[in-house]
């Protein structure tokens, strides 16, 4: 078995499909179902962008009776179809995208010009058995990283709640790692997209322990209908221009990614009240109030972390002169006690919500 990586154009890979140079091998293929418009404008979107797509895998063989070379699609069909369809002008570009609206032929000259001479990488497999190609992919799949919860929910689904999320880790993720929620590193692994699952979950479900089970449950009853989805986005939207304005906490205990969830979730319900929180806390009228009492108020919850993470590094050893900081500390206890472990339990979400909707509502706190 020889395997070499080559590239195609858009172009060439197009036309060997059309004349059947290109073939689908459907016993290679992991389903029959083909990706929504969702999905497969996300792909030309990507390409048209200028950005690379996963290398296709192809099966390359000659008939000895024909003595016709064939090369069968072993990895790849979706994106293969997507392709060839948008080149075809048999779909057009929906969602958010610059291109919406648009199958090949709206393109403008430059935007054709760049698809069709978009370079797609393959891997070429030749002289194999069939044997040899699924010993191949058990291969690579052996020495592949093991997907995480949030990546194989993106990986297995592609309605409407998936693309909303992917907008918004597109939108936010440089935010968060600006403001000191995720690293790069976690942003890789989609910590972002979970966390963005969560808060909606929690607005429209309330405040529960985190598990995958609820997590999946959600993706799959929103695959082709997601109402609260311009709701939502419009709280994402104010919460974020919030904890913007207050660069003193950037970077700061408060913007780990639990208490952050539980401090986007009290914006949100003390601005406009959400219905399944309203048992944990009832908001006052008014909202929010200025930056300067907000900021106060949540800088206290932040010292009192702060505290609890010097006394923890000091053994526990106290003086007297340590006994008015503890008085203070022993107010917050709840509190501290919601960020130190099982930080992602229902109980400990709630805890912190309530004091984060009193953070943004007392006067004196």
């Amino acid at each position: 078995m020889q395997v070499t990586t080559t590239n195609f154009t858009v172009a060439e890979y197009a036309e060997q499909m059309g004349r059947g140079d290109i073939t689908v091998n459907r016993d290679y293929q992991r389903t029959e179902e083909v990706w929504p418009v969702a999905a497969r404008s996300y792909l030309i979107d990507t390409m048209l962008l200028g950005y690379p797509i996963p290398k296709l895998s192809l099966y390359q063989k000659t008939d000895l009776k024909s003595r016709k070379t064939i090369k069968e699609i072993v990895d790849g069909q979706q994106r293969s179809m997507a392709i060839l369809d948008f080149y075809n002008g048999d779909f057009r570009i929906t969602g958010k995208s610059n291109f919406a609206g648009r199958n090949f032929d709206k393109l403008e000259d430059e935007e054709k010009q760049r698809f069709l001479d978009y370079a797609v990488t393959v891997d070429l497999i030749i002289n194999a058995t069939e044997e040899d190609i699924r010993q191949l992919f058990r291969r690579i799949n052996s020495y592949t990283v093991p997907l995480n919860p949030q990546e194989e929910r993106h990986a297995t689904h592609q309605g409407l709640f998936k693309w909303f999320i992917v907008e918004l880790t597109e939108k936010y993720a440089t935010t968060l790692k600006k403001i000191g929620v995720f690293s790069e590193k976690q942003l890789s692994r989609m910590a972002d997209a979970a966390l963005f699952t969560e808060m909606t979950i929690g607005m429209i479900d309330g405040i529960e322990t985190a598990a995958r089970k609820k997590l999946d449950s959600f993706y799959a009853s929103h695959e082709s209908s997601f109402q609260e989805e311009k709701d939502v986005r419009k709280r994402m939207d104010f919460a974020f221009e919030k904890v913007l304005q207050w660069e003193s906490l950037h970077g700061g205990a408060l913007m780990k990614p639990y208490n952050f969830f539980s401090l986007f979730l009290a914006i949100s319900h003390v601005t406009e009240p959400l219905e399944p929180l309203e048992g944990i806390y009832e908001p006052m009228p008014g909202g929010i109030l200025s930056n300067d009492v907000v900021l106060a108020n949540l800088g206290i919850l932040a010292s009192a972390l702060d505290k609890q993470a010097e006394n923890t590094e000091d053994d526990g050893l106290e003086g007297e002169e340590d006994q008015p900081a503890q008085l203070g500390q022993k107010i917050f206890k709840t509190f501290v006690d919601a960020c130190s472990e099982a930080t992602n339990t229902e109980k400990q979400r709630k805890e912190r919500f309530s004091w984060f909707c009193k953070a943004l509502q007392s006067p004196q706190f």
